[in-house]
């Protein structure tokens, strides 16, 4: 509010002052006073003082400050203008979305986590689920692969839930439950903003499916008043991050023949072949069969088939309007990526449509619209491409053996190289998904003071079709066909569709007592009907090479198959919030959940939740006591989940079940035949995870300085495990509710938003997570094995186990008197550490009581998760730096990967250049040799430190002036760079770029991963 002194008519350039004062009427030095529609303006004294010229008495001032609300002054004639702002209690008042409602943001007592859209805006991302990745602490998102199309991800909150394998989040799109996979195929600029929760308070409305957490995400809707219209569009250049590098055709050569020479066998490079190298012959024919050719290829074979750099481009538009009784908003996306490929089919597209309408109908009834279609278009080589597929020939395959003969056919000679036929001859693989989404809300609101009521139906159709062509490549020596790549060629085509239909009835009630006994009660019944199927056929033995049709194969090897997946769900729920006066705040949720997964009279199950938390920043003593608080808050909660979304628990585990097998031979043919392939488990029930949350919510300053901390403990204790039985039953044993998990961890945030003069205004957040497992209880399993055990009671889940080292043997004589390890040990091998002194190097008897020379040497978990975010405007620029990393993590390397020439074919890498001779006693490596299973086994040497810290984006921009862009009739215009993963420091150290430390565990020649430079342009009008 503004309150004047004398008024008199101002003349031009007339002075104004005044006092800044807060709304308890203390001074308030630095805020800022500006003359409207100029960059005329001060700053307030020491004492809230401020003076300013204006020019006539028309004047008004803009009075702005950090924690405060923005007020815009009239002048009025006046030579005095005092002006009290007004706290902004914004981050207080906050609506956060939560189960099947929205809350203040002030009155949560369960662990939520929100993230605004402007945190996934311009993020050169192919998912809204990678963008996601370090903005919120206790959620972990896992990048698969690097391929278009392929980049699936895994969502983890809080660590794990279940021993037996993930539990993926509850996805709500709009209110209504969704696949995971829709968080790959949504497009991120039509995100209002996302809530996590993550403890048993703000999930257990959702009960059974509850366990993984819940992602609540909503879209944006229109606005009343003038129709806006927005265009974005974003072109990028993309290059792989962690592709080998090979050696040199010399060098590989030379390697192969020490390595052949130390493991006692002879040379593959005669003198003769490595002086051909030497001289740069490419190839002479055979003497031994002169329909072939000795190769000598020393161009890269990476080079001729991988790009150095692809594309990305995405387009966007949106527009948004309405009136106070119909808004819309309208959005049109496009996504391109190219895949690393040169040749061949490697790219994904998609297209996605949204149409938001909201109206209100009467004065107390309402109808809010969702609707979106999308289209992902994805091409693919119809072979594979990770672990020994086409990047496997392309990254360890010899060097020598070019793709093309010197007629320009495909090559087939020795172990050739045939990606590149295969690529650009051997068909496709082309898939292609379709997603209809509708929901529909109808409210009806205040007919009875505080009662609303909503029905919401959900529905999800989404077919899908594949095609994969593998079409026949023949592959030549110099005058004849050698082999064939794809023999013999098939055509399979693939339709699936997934239906989901969810209905909602829901009744809200809000009443007070007093004025200060606040009531809040939700009462709702909840049906979701799920269904997936696909049909597969397949025609092998085409007559035609050139036209793919079921029509043209071979009858007797026309294959098909069909899968049909189905459940329902039926669920009651409730939610009684209670408050007093904004400081003692209590909530209890109770649902019962009854599914069709489970045996008849075991169905239903009951999930209570209970919390409460105290503002105390809103008692007078602590107000009084601590003035720097704006926030003090403690909470508390415990509840139940269920573990329904794990894939744990079949669609019909409580039924016998038949399969169907032809491995028995009667006469000249296969004999088909059913079988009982498990004993079913009748007596099944969720996995119930037991949670418990205490946390803190710190505001200091008017909210300019924000801190959040929570620890919180799981107990999953009664968790599915194998029944122990016989050996001799000869089937699959059912399982019981009898395993013991547990988790804890913590989590933090910090935020922080200032200004410092008038024009430059800054934010700081981090946020800090850590998660631990300890695997209490799982049918007595205490083995213990060289390499990653995934179960191990008494031990968290997916433990590293393997030697110590002490270096390399440095001679003979060490061997000998070092414990025995191998007998193809000698100079130049690893030295493993006999822990337990019995003179030989052993697993023990590979139990937990006994693990030989086994040491514990981690788990493949993440571990001190964090996030880091500085951004800054000043006038038209703006500035934003994303880090993301992991602070410890584990990651044991696949032995085919690490290892070169395990097996003659398998090739050395530039990595392996650095191994042990005499005059390198501490090389990377040991030294060469074929099959040197003894020198990779599991051990502290292999197990790799994937800690690191990532430019995760970093954004440039640039607002052009208004001045300039209303003469176009433009409100706004904005020029950007926006930079993706450019830059990382890990603990990799020398493996870094032959793996990425986000390289999935266990696997081998992966997709690689890409960072993004891109350009960008939004205009709105």
């Amino acid at each position: 509010m503004a309150s004047g002194g004398t008024a008199f008519a101002i003349m031009a350039d007339q002075l104004v002052s005044g006092k800044i004062t807060d709304d308890k009427g203390e001074a308030l030095p630095g805020v800022s006073v500006v003359l409207k529609g100029t960059t005329r303006g001060t700053t307030t004294d020491a004492t809230g003082q401020f003076k300013i010229n204006v020019p006539n008495g028309n004047a008004v001032l803009i009075v702005s400050f950090v924690g405060y609300v923005r007020q815009e002054i009239d002048v009025n004639n006046r030579s005095v203008v005092n002006v009290q702002l007004q706290s902004d209690d914004k981050a207080l008042d906050e609506v956060v979305v939560v189960g099947y409602g929205t809350q203040k943001k002030v009155n949560l007592t369960g662990a939520v986590s929100t993230v605004d859209s402007k945190a996934l805006q311009y993020r050169p991302t192919a998912t809204l689920a990678n963008a996601l990745q370090g903005v919120t602490p206790g959620l972990t998102v896992t990048r698969q692969s690097g391929q278009p199309g392929a980049g699936g991800v895994r969502l983890q909150i809080r660590g794990v839930t279940s021993a037996n394998g993930n539990v993926d989040p509850l996805v709500m799109l709009d209110g209504v439950s969704v696949p995971i996979e829709t968080m790959n195929t949504l497009n991120p600029n039509d995100i209002e903003n996302i809530s996590v929760l993550k403890d048993a308070a703000a999930a257990a409305i959702y009960g059974a499916q509850a366990a993984g957490g819940v992602v609540l995400i909503t879209t944006k809707k229109g606005k009343a008043g003038k129709v806006t219209f927005d265009y974005l569009a974003q072109y990028g250049t993309d290059w792989a991050i962690n592709v080998p590098g090979r050696m040199s055709l010399l060098d590989e050569a030379l390697f192969s023949n020490l390595a052949r020479k130390n493991s006692g066998s002879a040379p593959e490079y005669t003198d003769e072949d490595l002086q051909r190298i030497r001289d740069g012959i490419p190839y002479v024919v055979n003497p031994a069969d002169t329909g072939t050719y000795l190769y000598y290829n020393q161009q890269s074979l990476s080079d001729q088939l991988l790009r150095k750099y692809t594309s990305m481009k995405t387009h966007n538009f949106t527009a948004r309007g309405g009136s106070d009784k119909v808004n819309f908003m309208l959005s049109a996306g496009y996504y391109d990526k190219q895949g690393v490929f040169k040749v061949g089919p490697d790219n994904a597209k998609r297209y996605n449509l949204r149409l938001n309408l909201g109206a209100q109908l009467t004065k107390h009834l309402s109808l809010d619209t969702r609707l979106s279609y999308t289209l992902e278009r994805i091409q693919q080589s119809s072979a594979g491409v990770d672990g020994e597929g086409l990047l496997y020939q392309v990254y360890r395959l010899r060097t020598r053996t070019p793709f093309f003969t010197p007629e320009g056919r495909y090559n087939g000679a020795g172990s050739a190289a045939t990606a590149y036929g295969i690529l650009e001859s051997g068909g496709y693989n082309t898939y292609n998904k379709r997603q209809f989404d509708g929901v529909a809300n109808l409210q009806a609101a205040n007919f009875v003071k505080g009662l609303t009521l909503r029905a919401v139906a959900g529905v999800q159709y989404r077919p899908a079709n594949r095609q994969i062509f593998s079409r026949t490549v023949p592959l030549w020596g110099k005058s004849r066909i050698l082999s064939y790549a794809n023999n013999p060629n098939f055509y399979e085509v693939t339709n699936e569709l997934v239906r989901n239909t969810n209905l909602q009835f829901l009744a809200t009630y809000e009443w007070k007592v007093g004025e200060k006994n606040n009531f809040t009660i939700l009462g709702g019944y909840q049906w979701e009907d799920y269904r997936e199927e696909g049909v597969t056929t397949r025609s092998t033995n085409l007559v035609s090479n050139d036209l793919p049709t079921l029509n043209l194969g071979d009858d007797k090897t026309k294959t098909n198959s069909e899968y049909v997946r189905a459940r329902a769900f039926q669920s009651v729920f409730g939610r009684f919030n209670y408050n007093y006066d904004g400081k003692y705040l209590f909530e209890a949720t109770i649902r019962q959940d009854e599914s069709s997964k489970l045996a008849p009279g075991l169905r239903t199950k009951v999930f209570p939740s209970v919390s409460a938390g105290w503002n105390m920043q809103r008692e007078e003593w602590f107000a009084r006591a601590l003035p720097v608080f704006t926030e003090f808050k403690l909470r508390g909660s415990w509840g139940r989940l269920g573990g329904a979304l794990g894939d744990n628990l079949g669609y019909y585990d409580y039924l016998s079940q038949l399969s169907r097998g032809s491995n028995l031979v009667l006469g000249d043919s296969r004999a088909s035949y059913l079988y009982q392939n498990s004993i079913p488990s009748a007596v099944l029930s969720w996995e119930t995870i037991e949670t418990s949350d205490i946390g803190i919510d710190l505001g200091f300053f008017q909210n300019k300085l924000q801190f959040t901390g929570d620890y919180y403990v799981k107990y999953n204790r009664n968790m599915l495990t194998p029944m122990q039985l016989p050996g001799t039953i000869g089937i699959g044993t059912p399982r019981q509710n009898n395993g013991e998990l547990k988790s804890w961890g913590w989590e933090t945030e910090v935020r922080y938003r200032g200004q410092v003069g008038k024009d430059f205004t800054f934010s700081v957040s981090a946020n800090l997570s850590d998660n631990n497992n300890k695997l209490l209880s799982y049918s007595g399993r205490t083995v213990v094995g060289a390499g990653t055990n995934n179960l191990i009671e008494g031990y968290p889940i997916n433990t590293i186990w393997g030697y110590q080292t002490a270096g390399y043997f440095q001679t003979a004589d060490e061997v000998k008197n070092w414990a025995f390890q191998d007998n193809r040990s000698g100079a130049g091998d690893v030295k493993y550490i006999d822990q337990n002194g019995d003179g030989r190097i052993t697993v023990g008897k590979g139990s937990v009581a006994d693990h030989g020379d086994l040491l514990l040497l981690g788990t493949t978990t993440p571990r001190y998760q964090y996030g880091f975010t500085l951004s800054a405007q000043w006038k038209g620029f703006d500035f934003t730096v994303f880090l993301q990393g992991v602070g410890q993590r584990n990651y044991r390397a696949n032995q085919e990967s690490i290892a070169p020439l395990l097996v003659t074919w398998k090739q050395a890498l530039a990595i392996h250049s650095d191994y042990w001779t005499p005059e390198n006693p501490n090389a990377l490596y040991p030294r060469p040799y074929v099959g040197a299973t003894h020198n990779y086994l599991a051990s502290d040497k292999w197990t790799l430190n994937a800690s690191y810290i990532r430019m995760k984006n970093i954004q440039f921009g640039y607002t052009l002036p208004a001045t300039l862009t209303q003469k176009a009739r433009i409100n706004q215009a904005r020029l950007f760079f926006s930079g993706q993963d450019l830059f990382t420091i890990s603990g990799l150290k020398a493996f870094q770029g032959y793996y990425d430390p986000e390289t999935r565990d266990g696997v081998q020649n992966d997709y690689p991963f890409f960072a993004t430079a891109s350009m960008g342009l939004n205009i709105s009008f």
